[in-house]
């Protein structure tokens, strides 16, 4: 396909109100998340996947974050942690985790996303 996708911030019709799914996650700190993830494009040479992601409240340890991903917060926060670094994202702010980075997923609300993720 190649026509512009639109990204809504509810994500495609029902999916705001489809229910949660256990998500995976790196190394699990806290409670097991729930939430749900589509993506509205995927490229797999060269790997390039980008959509909008839900999840409940949790923690979690990289110790080498599997991609590089671009993220735009819709609703809640997230604050990303290590020896070096401390930041909290919340609603309207963009942000970029590089591949490889080492360190804490501390998300203590509801979060909405949109995502890019290059491999």
């Amino acid at each position: 396909m190649n026509t512009p996708i639109k990204f809504e911030a509810n994500g495609p019709t029902g999916w705001k109100t489809t229910a949660d799914i256990p998500l995976e996650t790196a190394e699990l700190l806290t409670e097991q998340p729930l939430g749900l993830d589509h993506i509205y494009f995927e490229n797999e040479t060269p790997g390039i996947r980008a959509g909008i992601w839900r999840s409940t409240a949790y923690t979690e340890f990289y110790e080498s974050y599997p991609c590089h991903e671009f993220m735009y917060v819709i609703e809640g926060s997230v604050t990303l942690e290590n020896e070096e670094f401390s930041e909290t994202y919340s609603k309207g702010d963009a942000f970029l985790v590089p591949k490889g980075f080492r360190g804490y997923w501390k998300q203590t609300e509801p979060m909405l996303k949109y995502y890019v993720m290059i491999d």
